[in-house]
C-alpha cells in the first residue's frame, strides 16, 4: 500500500488542500488528517474520502478516523469559473441509445451527443465520454481526457458513483478522481462525478 499515492488521490478531492495518513503497527490506516478550505462541508469531504479509499483501493475506513480541519483563507479557495451542468438527455431506439450532455461556463453553452449500443454499462461510459468531449470543447482542448474507470459503491446509507479520468500534462499522465451521490438518478450522478474529476484540472 503506497500511502503517498493514496494521499495524492485524496488531495485531488474538491476543497481538500492537504492530506496525511497515519498507519498503525500493523500497516493499517489509523488516522486520516485533512486540511480543507470552506467551500464544502466536512461530512461531504469525509464521504468522498471513504469513497476514494473503497472504490480505488478496496480499503473501508470508519468516518471516525477522518479528521478535517477547515481553514477560511481566501488564498486557498478554488477558482469559481467552473463548468456547470445544464442537462443530461438519454433516448433509445431499438438496440441503439443516444446520450447528450449540456454544460455552461459563465459565457456559453456547450453540448455533445454520442450514439452507441443500448446496454447499461455502455451507456454509463457514453455519458462520461460525452461529458469529456464537451469539457474539451469548452476549454479548447483536443483529445486530452480518457476514461480510466467508473464504479458505483455503497457508502454510509447511500450509493455513489466514482469516476477516474486520466489526461496528459507536460507529457506526463495524471489521474483525477471525482465522485457524486446517486440520489435516485444514476445518469446525472455519472456526469456530475465526471465534472468533479475534470474540474480539478481545469481550475488549477
Amino acid at each position: 500500500m503506497d500511502i503517498e499515492i493514496i494521499e495524492k488521490d485524496i488531495e485531488k478531492l474538491e476543497s481538500v488542500v492537504s492530506c496525511k495518513i497515519v498507519l498503525n503497527d500493523y500497516g493499517l490506516i489509523e488516522e486520516i488528517h485533512i486540511v480543507s478550505n470552506n467551500t464544502r462541508g466536512a461530512k461531504q469531504i469525509a464521504r468522498d474520502v471513504q469513497s476514494v479509499l473503497l472504490a480505488l483501493y478496496n480499503i473501508p475506513v470508519d468516518y471516525k478516523k477522518i479528521s478535517i480541519a477547515q481553514i477560511g483563507d481566501e488564498r486557498i479557495k478554488r477558482q469559481e469559473n467552473r463548468l456547470r451542468l445544464l442537462g443530461v438527455y438519454h433516448d433509445t431506439l431499438g438496440s441503439k441509445a443516444t446520450v447528450k450532455v449540456s454544460l455552461s461556463n459563465q459565457d456559453n453553452i456547450f453540448e455533445n451527443s454520442i450514439t452507441g449500443v443500448n446496454a447499461s454499462r455502455n451507456i454509463s461510459r457514453m455519458l462520461v465520454d460525452a461529458t469529456l468531449k464537451t469539457v474539451e470543447e469548452a476549454c479548447g482542448y483536443e483529445d486530452t481526457f480518457t476514461l480510466e474507470d467508473i464504479r458505483t459503491t455503497s457508502i454510509s446509507n447511500d450509493k455513489a458513483v466514482i469516476v477516474v479520468v486520466s489526461c496528459l500534462i507536460d507529457d506526463q499522465e495524471k489521474r483525477f478522481c471525482g465522485s457524486c451521490l446517486i440520489n435516485n438518478n444514476l445518469e446525472i450522478a455519472i456526469v456530475k462525478a465526471t465534472l468533479d474529476a475534470v474540474n480539478r484540472f481545469i481550475t488549477k
